[in-house]
């Protein structure tokens, strides 16, 4: 719950100012405008130009005519010291005189303030550095009044803060509901799972210990943005993706040894099966550069659970593309093999020991030399090895020579199950 709130409030956060950004884009863009056009042809023509701001105008002589600067915009003319050069035609706008300005703001736009009989009025300002022909240096700022704008902006700043308030309050009680729900369902769950819990004790510490460092980092540096921490962030999304398989791992190994699981068999032409989940696998080794070919016997068909079985074959066909490396190829065969259903998944990638053939059906087991490219429950081969057993069937595993491993599934081809 605390996660989701605060990326909604990073979310939230980031909306409002990209909101903001734009309005206040949108609400200056014509006077920006007119102030970079007017910096454009007094920077073109400077000795004219300072002559006419020192008279108090605002018209600029061209070699194509002149350029009248928007009556909106005042132009405050200032020495390399800052001094206003043309304070006796402001007389009427004294108060602009406390403008800020720094010599640093050249070539920015930027929004000032000033006081005017006890308020605040804000203007937009452009300051331009110009050197005349003599080498002298002057400073001109270019000033409009924007306080309706500033106000709109305010409006809409406080209407932003208003509804991310809002939001957030109605993120913190939806999710505490949530929680609550998603808690309890947990708990629940946890009871009818205690009996095997030890089983998995040593595959879930190591997760739980990256997620629990990961979070006490973050705890170390609460100031800092969540995409400076991402590193951490996604340490323990991928490890509780790994818990989360881990969980429904666990929870079908269960259904099957308690009987619970009811099958659903139906004759299944094995090519068609094999077509409908086979696509992402052909991408996922062609991405890899590893080669996957599968060849079934013509007009094989099968009687059993479609699901269970198309979940033995994913299960044989993710370890091959596991521990397979680019140039290793990875081949499903299908057929009919002394009155049986036979499948083979065999690749040519990492061979496992004589010792090991066996031992890596037992649930949690992963073969310690492997341990660096293996990322699940460890309970993938034992679940498919019972799904093999409930269609009375079995899962064997074997050399392929030179290299590789061939897992090899019988199943009954046409018996009632």
């Amino acid at each position: 719950m605390l996660m989701l709130f605060l990326v909604f409030m990073l979310i939230m956060a980031t909306f409002s100012l990209i909101v903001y950004t734009q309005a206040e884009d949108a609400l200056y863009e014509e006077l920006d405008q007119q102030m970079i056009r007017a910096d454009q042809v007094i920077s073109e023509n400077v000795d004219d130009g300072l002559n006419n701001i020192l008279n108090g105008s605002n018209i600029i002589y061209t070699d194509k005519g002149s350029y009248i600067v928007n009556y909106k915009i005042f132009l405050l003319l200032r020495d390399d010291d800052g001094n206003i050069l043309n304070s006796e035609h402001l007389s009427y706008f004294d108060y602009m005189l406390n403008i800020g300005f720094s010599p640093k703001n050249d070539g920015h736009l930027r929004t000032e303030k000033a006081e005017r009989n006890s308020s605040t009025l804000h203007y937009r300002t452009f300051t331009r550095q110009l050197t005349d022909n003599s080498g002298n240096i002057y400073y001109l700022q270019m000033v409009s009044d924007s306080t309706e704008i500033q106000a709109s902006l305010s409006i809409i700043k406080t209407v932003l803060f208003n509804c991310t308030l809002i939001a957030m309050f109605l993120v913190v009680i939806v999710g505490w509901y949530l929680s609550k729900k998603l808690v309890s369902g947990v708990e629940e769950a946890w009871e009818r799972q205690d009996e095997f819990i030890s089983y998995a004790s040593h595959e879930l510490r190591t997760p739980l210990a990256v997620i629990h460092s990961s979070l006490e980092l973050l705890l170390e540096t609460p100031g800092k943005k969540i995409i400076d921490r991402s590193d951490l962030i996604m340490n323990s999304l991928s490890e509780t993706s790994r818990l989360r398989k881990m969980s429904s791992n666990l929870l079908e190994m269960v259904q099957i040894q308690a009987s619970q699981m009811t099958l659903k068999p139906e004759t299944i032409n094995v090519r068609a099966m094999i077509d409908d989940f086979i696509e992402p696998f052909c991408y996922q080794a062609q991405s890899a550069e590893k080669t996957l070919e599968y060849w079934v016997a013509p007009s094989l068909v099968v009687v059993a659970d479609r699901h269970l079985l198309t979940e033995v074959i994913v299960i044989l066909l993710e370890n091959a593309l596991k521990y397979t490396s680019a140039g290793d190829y990875i081949r499903i065969i299908a057929e009919e093999r002394n009155g049986k259903f036979e499948v083979r998944v065999l690749d040519s990638g990492i061979t496992i020991p004589t010792e090991s053939l066996e031992k890596i059906f037992n649930r949690f087991y992963r073969e310690n030399q492997h341990q660096s490219k293996a990322d699940g429950s460890g309970l993938g081969l034992y679940i498919a090895r019972l799904i093999a057993q409930l269609h009375n069937g079995d899962i064997k595993a074997s050399h392929n020579e030179p290299k590789g491993v061939v897992f090899t599934l019988t199943i009954p081809l046409k018996r009632k199950i």
